[in-house]
């Protein structure tokens, strides 16, 4: 794992802890869905695999297709 992929890794673990706490609590709105999701794009990108951990919390009407819309009108972090 090189050093970028660590600090991405640590980045989206700390989002996913987030994201748990906040559904844990009774917390988790569309809001607060959106800017977790948000802030994990602008982390790690939209193509990286770690953001399969949002499908499960993607609820209620709109959810999913805000959330791929995000991923898709998001660049992609990968190197040609």
């Amino acid at each position: 794992m090189t050093a970028l992929e660590k600090q991405q890794h640590e980045r989206l673990c700390e989002i996913g802890r987030e994201l748990d706490d906040t559904y844990s609590s009774g917390h988790l709105d569309f809001d607060a869905f959106k800017r977790l999701v948000k802030r994990a794009i602008a982390s790690v990108g939209a193509d990286h695999p770690g953001l399969e951990m949002f499908c499960h919390y993607a609820r209620g009407g709109g959810w999913w297709d805000w959330m791929t819309q995000e991923l898709q009108k998001s660049p992609s972090q990968r190197v040609a």
